[in-house]
């Protein structure tokens, strides 16, 4: 659903309809009414006549049309859905919009944005009964449109059709929302789809300042983190999430279905009970609430990207909610701080100076809270002149100076305005399930015009000081630190400074920075606390099974990162312990082998096979400790490697007791389950060919084999990005392999 108060493409609309209202500011050259101008010049001569006096000004606006808000019907369904209708039989198509309260980004697990995304984004694409491609050649066929787009609050399915077609998009409509399958194979696309435009996102000054900015303002909760996810959570989200999320939170008790165009009333809630009447209703979880902000003063967040050439420049604090009583009054207020092209801030900022092509502010208004935003750019150069700009009109509003003709223009132009933003029967209806979703007064629609043509001068000015008050703000910068970094503390010398390279920031670190393991110094307690939980964890996966096992033969199948795309790979694993591995891997283009007799490493492929370099041992030896945490274990009941406690850690979201590994050379963290000692993931830094990569394995699935729980399903990720991921197949314990398999061939 589009927010009232969030609007990018406002200078270009802006422009556009004051033309259509016949009060274009650009056209503004001269002061003064028509009959004014006609009074000064009364026997003016002809245009084009020697002695001729033109006198251009603004025109006046038009007389305000009388508007009155569509009729509309509604009806709740036994199972609690509402259904709204409206009424336009001169449209040729139906509208259907299903919009779902509880489904927005704000009930993402927690630490696993972009699952109320990723829920939306595979709705169409399969049902038990219809393939992504039949969904897709269906709608299609009758010209009509089937999507579906989760927000911060709300998840919306529409579809549009006309009329004879209308029992078609219903079906359709009703399945992908009761009935979708979420097939693995179209995760996997989406989710590399998104993965592919995360990495050009990351790579753009404007989403890291508008990202960053949104994670300072409401911190951890959901609201601060991108709608689409993290690449780091997009990783993470599996097929059960997604399932767990649209079976908690998909509800007909917390959905409104709006039908507009050419369709009657009776025929609508018809057709919501024969395609909605027998889902199920069931209790949805609230949302957690926003915490009000409790640090002032600036803040200033500087996210150096040594390339760019502007300066991405976002300057702001907490809002309100789209409920709040002060939320008609502070539209209108800022109207004319921000909202529009001939705006303070933008008259300020483009056109006397010249430092920009826009500037504008927005209060985001959502369910639980909302956020103040004035967003610009500029070269480089002018960063610390236009973000000094923009305090600055933001210190004049807040003294409360709004003008009467300041108001009446902003105030005409909302009203004026409002017909042209209600034209169509589905901008209606959207205006209807707004008025529903955010509990605002039923006649609000009706009223809107009044209550805006009735804010005051008192209003305007008491919001301007409430609200746009600079002693508490977030300052987010998005360029070439270097250019402007010193200008920039000189003109804030009392702001907090904080500086961030690009490549570093993670959106899911309260700090924004990528998650790097610290050690600290090992005490006594932390070896003697690190020592039982290893020996806890060992007891748990096997005790005594576990020390019997001598080695190991495994088979996984999977897919892994190839020149940077997923093929799939299957593999077939030997442990020989303490020391001794081989990993046969086949690949689509060829087999591979890896191999390490307890001293060397080596690697081969047909055309023959050659030893790796020595200081990659380290590497053998670590495959044979994580090989299902077999050895890991084994070694730490035989006491040969250090165990260090770290207290409680983070992996992918997930809260565990860190674990401090360290054998000679051999050094990384574990992570083990707080409830059932297992063995959850490790962390460490990796040699690879393209030198050390920060890798995380995470492992799940554990099932009985022999008495040793051994994990089935393993995901590696490099550098925050998905390497590989394996299903163990068949795992068979003290085969005895004889010792020349590891060794290299000649």
């Amino acid at each position: 659903m589009v927010r009232a108060f969030r609007t990018r493409m406002w200078p270009i609309f802006s422009m556009l309809v004051c033309s259509l209202l016949g009060s274009s500011p650009e056209l503004a050259w001269a002061q003064g009414s028509a009959a004014q101008t006609q009074q000064q010049a009364p026997s003016s001569p002809a245009a084009g006549q020697s002695g001729a006096k033109l006198v251009a000004q603004m025109p006046g606006p038009l007389p305000a049309k009388d508007y009155v808000f569509p009729p509309v019907a509604t009806r709740t369904l036994a199972n609690g859905i509402r259904v709204f209708v409206v009424n336009s039989p001169a449209m040729p198509a139906i509208s259907v919009r299903l919009l779902l309260t509880s489904a927005g980004s704000v009930n993402d697990p927690k630490g696993k944005p972009g699952i109320a995304a990723m829920t939306a984004a595979l709705i169409n694409q399969g049902t038990e009964k219809r393939s992504a491609q039949q969904i897709a050649e269906a709608i299609d066929f009758v010209g009509g449109g089937l999507s579906a787009t989760a927000g911060e609050d709300s998840t919306d399915i529409d579809t549009t059709v006309v009329k004879k077609d209308f029992d078609l998009a219903m079906d359709l409509l009703s399945d992908i929302t009761l009935h979708a399958n979420f097939r693995p194979d179209e995760l996997e696309r989406q989710r590399q789809q998104l993965l592919s435009n995360l990495q050009v996102s990351y790579q753009d000054a404007d989403y890291l300042a508008s990202a960053a900015f949104q994670r300072l303002v409401f911190g951890d909760h959901p609201y601060g983190l991108p709608t689409e996810g993290t690449p780091g959570s997009v990783n993470a989200i599996g097929r059960d999430d997604i399932v767990h999320f649209r079976d908690t939170y998909y509800s007909p008790n917390a959905a409104l279905l709006a039908f507009s165009g050419d369709i009657s009333p009776d025929t609508a809630f018809a057709a919501a009970e024969k395609y909605f009447g027998s889902w199920q209703a069931k209790g949805t979880p609230s949302a957690a609430s926003v915490a009000s902000r409790t640090t002032s003063g600036l803040h200033i967040t500087v996210i150096d990207k040594p390339d760019a050439v502007q300066t991405q420049i976002r300057v702001g604090k907490t809002g309100v909610r789209r409920s709040d009583p002060d939320f008609i009054p502070l539209y209108v207020a800022d109207r004319v701080f921000g909202g529009s092209y001939n705006s303070r801030l933008n008259t300020e900022v483009r056109v006397k100076k010249g430092l920009t092509y826009g500037a504008n502010s927005v209060f985001d208004t959502r369910m639980l809270g909302g956020s103040f935003e004035a967003s610009t750019f500029t070269r480089t150069e002018a960063t610390v002149q236009a973000v000094q700009l923009v305090v600055d009109q933001m210190k004049s509003m807040a003294t409360g100076n709004v003008r009467a003709d300041e108001l009446s223009f902003a105030r005409d132009y909302l009203v004026g305005v409002y017909p042209i933003q209600t034209e169509t029967p589905d901008e209606v209806a959207a205006r209807v399930l707004m008025v529903a979703h955010y509990g605002l007064p039923a006649d609000y629609n009706q009223a809107y015009q009044s209550h805006i043509a009735g804010v005051t001068l008192e209003q305007v000015n008491a919001m301007a000081t409430k609200y746009f008050d600079p002693s508490s703000l977030d300052i987010v910068l998005a360029g070439n630190a270097s250019q402007f970094r010193d200008e920039l503390k000189k003109a804030f010398p009392g702001a907090a400074y904080d500086e961030i390279a690009a490549a570093q920031l993670d959106l899911m670190q309260p700090n924004l920075r990528k998650y790097v393991e610290t050690v600290p110094p090992s005490t006594p307690e932390a070896l003697s606390q690190g020592k039982e939980f290893m020996l806890a964890a060992a007891q748990a996966t096997g005790g005594d099974a576990l020390t019997k096992v001598q080695s190991l033969e495994a088979s996984a199948r999977g897919e892994a990162a190839v020149g940077g795309t997923q093929v799939p790979v299957e593999s077939k694993i030997y442990v020989l312990f303490p020391d001794h591995l081989r990993v046969d891997t086949k690949l689509p283009f060829g087999d591979v082998t890896q191999g390490y007799d307890g001293k060397n490493g080596w690697l081969g492929n047909p055309q023959g096979s050659q030893a790796v370099p020595p200081e990659m041992n380290v590497e053998f030896a670590r495959s044979v400790l994580l090989a299902g945490g077999v050895g890991l274990f084994r070694a730490a009941v035989a006491g040969t490697l250090q165990a260090q406690a770290l207290g409680t850690r983070d992996l992918m979201g997930q809260q565990t007791e860190g674990v401090a590994i360290s054998d000679g050379a051999l050094e990384m963290t574990i992570y083990l389950d707080p409830s059932t000692h297992l063995l959850m993931g490790a962390r460490f830094n990796q040699d690879t060919q393209q030198g050390k990569v920060e890798s995380v394995e995470v492992w799940s699935d554990f099932r009985d084999v022999e008495g040793v729980k051994f994990p089935y399903h393993s995901v590696t990720y490099r550098a925050g990005t998905k390497f590989s991921e394996s299903t163990i197949q068949e795992v068979k314990f003290n085969t005895n392999p004889v010792p020349s398999l590891f060794v290299k061939p000649q």
